[in-house]
């Protein structure tokens, strides 16, 4: 598979944009803005699409990132922008996992304007998903309705909303072009779909909703195929049904951090190890039952075996009593730990090996309940 582009840091061009936007605005407050009101001849279809992103937009934000990014010169601050959709009265907020996977502070801007700091729940940076809540919940804000993914046909009309380069509250309106799944495989369990549509989808769109004209929630915008950077018709939401299935954590574990497998040539190489199998971890979620048990991510960029990868993070040895030797290996550990509250982690760190105990009992449960 190719890389898919929006991998790349261009949110920080998207929120440049936006800044300088909203600082034009902000010279002319007092010039009112222009009400328009929609021809009387619209054609049907025009109708139903107008009529349904007034209707969906008010549960539409836009979410800001501050952070820090791991370069080849070492940790930099990094600001990001992109797209996410209220879900719930709790104000949960569904957004893509590489928007806010360097976050240290995270706002939401809603549609009454209002900027408000939100707290990372959930974070999946393979399938590209990622929870937030506002801090301050405010039952007032409207919400979305999840849709059904698993009931939806290629031909079918959808729109995107987000903030492509800054652009606030941009619709795109395309079709469902198919169905992929890439054969990765999440928590062991899961199946991560993803929608391909020929809905425009660029830098800040990332983390928005892809509707269907209904008005569900179909699908998270993610990524885009590109050779030129730019929108080129390939654009790849997560299936919201995929979202659904992560974020049901009853008998699951999430502690909260990404990690590459490395085998005995690898380890014995490139550390001088002689084991079967280690975990390298790469980053770690803030606020998360790693971070907070002191779990440490990587540091230096390399790229090994044409993987890229940090370096300079923990190597787990052992989840519970299950060696990290191999992907089957570690799949079984999950069935193990489930019911658990507490994780055990046997690391490798400076060469001396520790153990760490991460507390997963909040993190068991379904997010997507009522609370």
């Amino acid at each position: 598979m190719r890389k898919l582009d929006s991998r790349r840091r261009l949110g920080m061009a998207a929120l440049a944009l936006f800044a300088a936007a909203a600082g034009a605005l902000a010279q002319d407050e007092h010039v009112a803005p222009k009400v328009r009101q929609p021809p009387a001849d619209l054609t049907a279809e025009e109708a139903v699409i107008t009529r349904l992103y007034r209707r969906v937009l008010p549960a539409v934000v836009a979410v800001l990132v501050e952070g820090t990014e791991i370069t080849e010169h070492g940790p930099e601050p990094s600001q990001v922008l992109g797209s996410g959709v209220l879900i719930s009265r709790q104000c949960h907020v569904l957004t893509a996992a590489h928007v806010v996977e360097a976050a240290d502070r995270i706002w939401v801007e809603t549609q009454d304007g209002r900027r408000r700091a939100a707290e990372l729940l959930f974070s999946e940076s393979g399938a590209d998903v990622a929870l937030l809540r506002l801090r301050e919940p405010d039952v007032t804000l409207p919400h979305a309705v999840l849709g059904d993914s698993d009931h939806l046909a290629v031909g079918q009309s959808v729109i995107a909303i987000g903030n492509p380069l800054g652009l606030a509250n941009s619709l795109s309106v395309g079709h469902i072009s198919g169905f992929r799944e890439f054969n990765r495989l999440y928590d062991g369990t899961i199946l991560a779909e993803f929608i391909q549509t020929d809905a425009a989808i660029n830098s800040g769109n990332s983390g928005g909703p892809l509707f269907d004209l209904r008005g569900r929630v179909i699908g998270i915008a993610s990524q885009i195929l590109t050779s030129s950077g730019g929108s080129q018709g390939l654009g790849f939401a997560v299936a919201i049904n995929t979202a659904k299935q992560l974020l049901a954590l009853e008998e699951r574990v999430w502690a909260g951090f990404d990690a590459i497998l490395l085998d005995r040539q690898v380890l014995g190489e490139l550390l001088n190890i002689d084991r079967d199998g280690a975990l390298l971890v790469q980053r770690v979620i803030k606020g998360s039952p790693a971070d907070k048990a002191g779990l440490v991510g990587g540091k230096v960029p390399a790229i090994i075996a044409g993987e890229e990868l940090l370096l300079g993070g923990d190597l787990i040895l052992s989840i519970g009593d299950q060696e990290a030797c191999h992907t089957a290996c570690l799949v079984d550990s999950r069935k193990h730990l489930a019911g658990h509250d507490a994780v055990t982690l046997t690391i490798l760190r400076g060469g001396v090996e520790q153990r760490l105990v991460l507390d997963v009992s909040a993190a068991r449960r379904n997010f997507l309940d009522a609370e």
